[in-house]
């Protein structure tokens, strides 16, 4: 599915692809949060990992690709390196160094200590990475802080985990990641990630801005014109209206 020219959904997954460029764009994988979940006590099954990589070996296979860009929080931990972090993270920089020609990170809120596995693998880590007319950063910054000698049209983000819960006449409830197409008040379009991880099932959109997470939506989209587009295994890929058209089947 095409969002914009040149920018389409592979299949029907919360990764995009620049066709132009042979780049594939990922936002919040999260690696490392079953064993942050487990040092807290709370003991989940470990597949945060192996989902990350069966999506990106199904995307890999399906479209040409020479770059990889995850729109921030590639791990988990804000506080270190776990050990099963670090081991796990290692798995996916090397799988991406035998698959593609160049991986960028592009630094999220999670996304510290990162450093440390660049002695080993070749990555590149920026807080806000530009191609031809799309911006790439994660949105949990203002963002004025990766506008600095940036010309750009399109802005692609992570950070917010977007699903949306709706219900129909009978009452019944579905919950699905989305993605959030939008327009800022600067007039530039955006497009908001659904999260990779499995574990985050996201943070449901509605028109109040305090709902959000990212200070870019709060302050500067124009929340009642974003169009959400629902990605499911089972129900597909479609887009539904304009957010004040169907307010009242958000719950």
């Amino acid at each position: 599915m095409e969002l914009i020219e040149g920018l389409e959904i592979v299949g029907n997954t919360p990764i995009l692809y620049l066709r132009p460029y042979k780049t594939l764009i990922l936002a919040d994988t999260h690696i490392g949060y079953e064993e942050d979940m487990a040092e807290k006590g709370i003991f989940i099954p470990r597949f945060q990992l192996r989902r990350v990589l069966e999506l990106l070996e199904n995307a890999l296979n399906e479209v040409n690709v020479d770059r990889v860009v995850v729109a921030g929080d590639i791990k988990h931990r804000f506080d270190g390196l776990g050990r099963l972090e670090r081991k796990e993270l290692s798995e996916l920089f090397t799988y991406l160094q035998s698959r593609v020609n160049e991986i960028v990170i592009v630094r999220g809120n999670h996304d510290n200590y990162l450093p440390i596995l660049q002695r080993k693998f070749n990555f590149s880590l920026v807080n806000e990475y530009i191609i031809d007319r799309y911006l790439i950063i994660h949105g949990h910054r203002d963002l004025k802080l990766h506008e600095r000698g940036i010309e750009w049209d399109i802005l692609i983000m992570g950070h917010e985990h977007p699903s949306i819960t709706l219900r129909d006449e009978l009452g019944i409830v579905g919950k699905f990641a989305c993605y959030l197409i939008g327009t800022l008040r600067n007039g530039k379009k955006f497009i908001v990630l659904p999260a990779v991880g499995a574990y985050q099932t996201g943070s449901k959109i509605s028109l109040s801005p305090e709902t959000y997470l990212s200070p870019i939506i709060k302050n500067e989209a124009v929340i009642d014109e974003m169009v959400p587009i629902i990605i499911d295994e089972e129900v597909g890929t479609f887009e539904l209206p304009k957010l004040k058209y169907i307010f009242d089947l958000i719950t």
